[in-house]
């Protein structure tokens, strides 16, 4: 009786053996399943990056490609501090899309012959999904008010070869006969008075970033700006430049009636103004461009007045 009871447990004990050999780990169950790749069909749209330069009014890539009738991710950023976007449009619309924009600061939302695009942005980035497109060139530009005048515009070419990519640098822009003869005028200076000029490349500066004047006298600077972007040349107390370049924000830039400010013009493109300075006490003054983010751009000056 005792072998049969030693058998009888001898069995149990190899069923119960088997029975647990036969339950699957749960650990290994999760392993299995959580490796099976993801099905092609969720990947994302093509993705294509562009940015724009740091201080200037041009993008850092002016081609750009993707593949025709899928959507695409453009990735836009811009490390600078005055606003930019990126807008695709229809052929043949970007001059009355770039109007449009004009009247609601820059934002592309809802105007005819837009594609797709991003409101305005500064020290950021931000992406724009582009609808499936058909094939064919397409141009880009920014719709902050002044800026696809002064050259801020591409091409996007779909249904190209490569699928997306950062297109070509943009090169400097050439300085034209009439850009010369600005700069000329400007480096020599007026008889009746102190000549300033805004960077006529685009870039957000002056061409003369020091100016000089005496004393006890008052005098003129005649400021003149041969780009199609707005600019001013606004002289203001000391440290008082960024609490006159904020509150110029809420005017569009007119410097008229601001606290601090001690003599400028209102902005103006591709023409001149005179701007009338009453008599100074020896010091530094710094000037400045009042369209709003141009400061913070670095349009920035210093007038030294000597006793």
């Amino acid at each position: 009786m005792q072998v049969r009871g030693l058998l009888a447990l001898s069995a149990l004990a190899v069923a119960l053996a088997l029975a647990g050999c036969s339950r699957a780990d749960p650990s290994i169950i999760a392993d299995s399943t959580g490796g099976q790749d993801t099905p092609a069909g969720d990947a994302g749209p093509a993705t294509v990056d562009v940015a724009a330069v740091t201080n200037g009014l041009q993008f850092q890539q002016t081609a750009l490609t993707g593949p025709a009738d899928t959507p695409i991710a453009v990735n836009f950023n811009n490390p600078a501090a005055l606003e930019h976007n990126w807008v695709l449009v229809q052929p043949g619309q970007e001059q009355a899309v770039a109007d449009a924009a004009k009247g609601t600061g820059g934002n592309p939302a809802g105007l005819n012959g837009v594609i797709a695009g991003g409101a305005p942005i500064a020290n950021g980035s931000e992406t724009v999904q582009v609808p499936p497109t058909a094939a064919g060139q397409y141009p880009y530009l920014c719709t902050v008010p002044g800026h696809y005048e002064a050259g801020m515009k591409g091409t996007m070419t779909l249904g190209a070869t490569a699928e997306g990519g950062t297109g070509e640098p943009a090169d400097a822009a050439p300085q034209t006969a009439v850009e010369e003869a600005s700069a000329a005028a400007a480096a020599e200076g007026d008889a009746a008075g102190l000549t300033a000029a805004a960077d006529p490349s685009g870039a957000l500066k002056f061409q003369q970033t020091t100016l000089q004047a005496q004393a006890g006298t008052g005098f003129t600077v005649n400021f003149a700006n041969s780009a199609p972007l707005q600019h001013n040349w606004v002289l203001v107390q000391p440290d008082q430049a960024e609490a006159v370049a904020t509150a110029a924000q809420a005017k569009g830039g007119d410097p008229s009636g601001i606290p601090g400010v001690i003599a400028g013009g209102k902005p103006i493109s591709n023409s001149s103004e005179t701007v009338e300075v009453p008599a100074l006490e020896p010091g530094t003054y710094p000037y400045i461009c009042t369209v709003p983010g141009h400061f913070q751009a670095g349009m920035v000056g210093e007038l030294t007045v000597a006793p």
